[in-house]
C-alpha cells in the first residue's frame, strides 16, 4: 500500500464517524426543537460509538496512527 492510500480500517472509521456526527446533530436538533427522538436513533448513536471504539482498538493493535 502506498503512502497516499488510506488503510481500510482508517478509511472505514472516517465514514462511520461522519455518519455518527450527522446522527448526533439530528438528535441534538430534535432535542432542541422539543421533538421526540426515535429510539432507533439513540440506539444507533450508542452502537456507532461502540463500533468506533472497537475500530480504534483494532487500529492500535495493528500499529496504525
Amino acid at each position: 500500500m502506498s503512502g497516499n492510500e488510506e488503510r481500510p480500517v482508517t478509511a472505514g472509521r472516517e465514514g462511520l464517524a461522519a455518519q455518527l456526527r450527522e446522527l448526533e446533530a439530528f438528535v441534538a436538533k430534535s432535542n432542541a426543537d422539543g421533538e421526540p427522538v426515535p429510539t432507533a436513533a439513540v440506539e444507533m448513536v450508542e452502537r456507532l460509538h461502540a463500533l468506533l471504539q472497537a475500530l480504534d482498538e483494532l487500529s492500535a493493535s495493528l500499529g496504525e496512527p
